[in-house]
């Protein structure tokens, strides 16, 4: 088993540049996709991750979404012999002190995706939370289970073979979408998921870029196509309950 990071970027250097040192510091390669940044931030970067030799710079060029970039991110990783990744954000919200914790999971279950569920702080904006939960709610009705304990979290390990075959089985969002589609479809593909519960930073000064009527309005359309697809797929999802109940996602 082999192991990298795939940190999806976009105008994020100032943040990113407060953790990179410590990401690298864990010794496992580290592919930075870049999805667009304006000039003078993309300069930044290159500067930024030309600091360090197991950290590979890899330029889209145009925006095309944080999807599109993950998703580059594996196949070059996967090209280049890697077994899994753990994708990260590069807006600094995830907690690296959960990062080995993560790790020794997916080594326990080498198949499985290994995601974080987070844990929300008192600082936490009130319409994420909520937001979460009506999410939570759709997911239940797209896999017909209380399988997935939180699809919105971009902290995840992949074994890449797996990825793979949810990207050619089924079309996956390009962009905010990405992460709730992704794993919706790895329970129609009946790949297991884990989840590890995870501290949420919100750094001072920090910004995301989720539009939240923009996005929204795409996670939207998103579900109505999963409850449609939810449909088309609900024999296979019903006999896989019937016949493998304890299959799926756990908790930690």
């Amino acid at each position: 088993m082999r192991y990298c990071f795939v940190v999806p970027h976009f105008n994020h250097v100032d943040q990113f540049s407060l953790f990179l040192p410590r990401l690298v510091d864990m010794n496992m390669p580290i592919y930075v996709v870049d999805d667009g940044s304006c000039g003078s931030d993309l300069a930044r970067l290159r500067q930024l991750v030309g600091q360090f030799s197991n950290v590979k710079l890899v330029e889209l060029g145009v925006n095309r979404g944080k999807g599109a970039a993950v998703i580059l991110g594996f196949n070059m990783a996967l090209a280049e012999g890697f077994t899994h990744a753990l994708q990260i954000d590069a807006d600094g919200q995830h907690s690296l002190d959960d990062v080995e914790r993560l790790v020794e999971a997916s080594n326990s279950l080498p198949d499985a995706i290994i995601s974080g569920r987070p844990v929300f702080g008192p600082d936490a904006p009130k319409i994420r939370v909520y937001g979460r939960r009506v999410t939570d709610i759709w997911t239940a009705l797209e896999t017909l289970s209380f399988q997935l304990k939180d699809s919105l979290c971009g902290f995840r390990i992949y074994p890449l073979s797996s990825a793979a075959r949810i990207i050619d089985r089924h079309h996956v969002g390009p962009r905010m979408e990405f992460d709730t589609d992704i794993l919706v479809k790895a329970v129609w593909c009946e790949i297991p998921v884990k989840f590890i519960d995870t501290e949420v930073i919100y750094v001072e000064g920090g910004r995301s870029h989720f539009h939240y009527i923009r996005d929204n309005l795409r996670l939207i359309r998103l579900h109505i196509k999963l409850i449609a697809g939810m449909l088309i797929n609900a024999p296979v999802l019903v006999w896989s309950r019937l016949a493998r109940p304890k299959r799926g996602v756990s908790n930690d």
